[in-house]
């Protein structure tokens, strides 16, 4: 059976442009690889809107569905008065019709038991989601999900480190075919990517937070992005799929709110950020006298501490001169080592990362209906 019967988890901006992505494409899906992609269901906090019908859910619903997100509301207000069902329910309706893949687009690990089970069931998994895959190792869910993370397995998650970059598929295949990774070495904060250039360009801190925060590039509260933890959490997913078996609390994290601005609340925040202006142009400016610039990096090794925090690069390098909320990861391996394997490019935005779900959907349904 070549129909695959997606279930959105999210809706928010890159589980709508996802929803976008598989009514434009299904089309040519259908013809250039043979996979009739319909969504069955999409996956809100107010529960899940399902249909059995051959089709899926209708085009026009979902565009007004994801339309409604948008303006802010919720599933259950958005589905004007069509019944839900428990999300569980959902993937338990839609698992005996064919191959079923979950596509998580939501935040936190508030979705990883659905991710599990439907894991369990037979469906598959996509991530965008990256706290799912964050959860210790010797949490069960945890287990589960990267039990099956292989190539043989039915969880995906190319989305969840670079966007749409092919950060995770290029280390698939380096390992697949042998290579031994020695380092990763990565930009992978498109928000922190974008505050370090406008510092190293001359301008304050608080003015490139602001900045970014105005241009859409942090989460509402800028200290979610500035705590570090997102780059953590990657850094983890990259450490875990080249074998390393290490919990998020190994990691050393620099968080760049002092504590004293941890906890007010954010538009207090907003106005005394100006207080970390002097260190910031300090170092800064202490960088640019030794011909660096300042990054904030993960740093991954085959072995030896995992580390995520800000360094001073030469301008020159390839990391240095690194632009905007551009993402740059770097894989030395034992056949990459003197030239390593560079991937640079977007590592932010609704239609990179849902390209890279997409991408993950693809290739999932294409195992899942040869094997059905």
């Amino acid at each position: 059976m070549s129909r695959v019967t997606a279930v959105q988890v999210g809706m928010g901006t890159v589980g709508g442009e996802t929803i976008e992505q598989i009514i434009a494409n299904r089309d040519r899906w259908w013809a250039d690889h043979g996979l009739d992609i319909r969504i069955g269901a999409v996956i809100g906090l107010g529960g899940a809107l399902v249909t059995r019908e051959p089709d899926g859910l209708a085009d026009e619903l979902l565009h007004g569905l994801v339309h409604a997100r948008r303006a802010g509301q919720a599933l259950r207000e958005a589905a004007a008065g069509r019944e839900l069902v428990e999300a569980p329910e959902a993937i338990a309706m839609l698992i005996n019709e064919g191959p079923v893949i979950v596509m998580d687009a939501a935040a936190g690990d508030e979705t990883a038991p659905l991710d599990a089970r439907a894991l369990a069931s037979g469906a598959g998994v996509v991530l965008s989601n990256k706290a799912p895959l964050a959860l210790p190792l010797d949490n069960p869910l945890a287990a589960e999900m990267w039990a099956t993370a292989g190539p043989r397995g039915h969880l995906r998650y190319e989305a969840t480190c670079g966007a749409g970059l092919p950060v995770i598929s290029t280390l698939r295949t380096l390992l697949d075919t042998g290579d031994e990774p020695a380092e990763i070495v990565g930009a992978l904060s498109g928000t922190l990517g974008a505050i370090f250039t406008d510092l190293g360009n001359g301008g304050s801190f608080s003015e490139a937070v602001r900045s970014a925060k105005a241009n859409g590039f942090t989460e509402p509260d800028p200290r979610d992005d500035l705590s570090g933890l997102d780059v953590a959490r990657k850094a983890l997913i990259l450490a875990r799929t080249i074998g390393r078996r290490v919990n998020l609390d190994e990691i050393a994290v620099e968080n760049l709110v002092p504590e004293a601005l941890q906890t007010i609340s954010v538009p207090e925040f907003l106005d005394r950020i100006d207080e970390l202006d002097a260190e910031w142009a300090r170092r800064a400016d202490a960088a640019r006298a030794a011909g660096a610039t300042l990054k904030y990096v993960a740093t991954v090794p085959a072995q030896g501490p995992i580390a995520v925090g800000v360094r001073e690069v030469s301008a020159s390098s390839l990391l240095g001169a690194l632009q905007g909320p551009e993402n740059i990861v770097v894989i030395r391996t034992a056949r990459y080592s003197a030239n390593p394997l560079t991937i640079v490019g977007p590592g932010a935005g609704a239609a990179v990362t849902a390209a890279g779900m997409t991408g993950d959907l693809l290739a999932l349904g294409s195992l899942l209906t040869r094997r059905g």
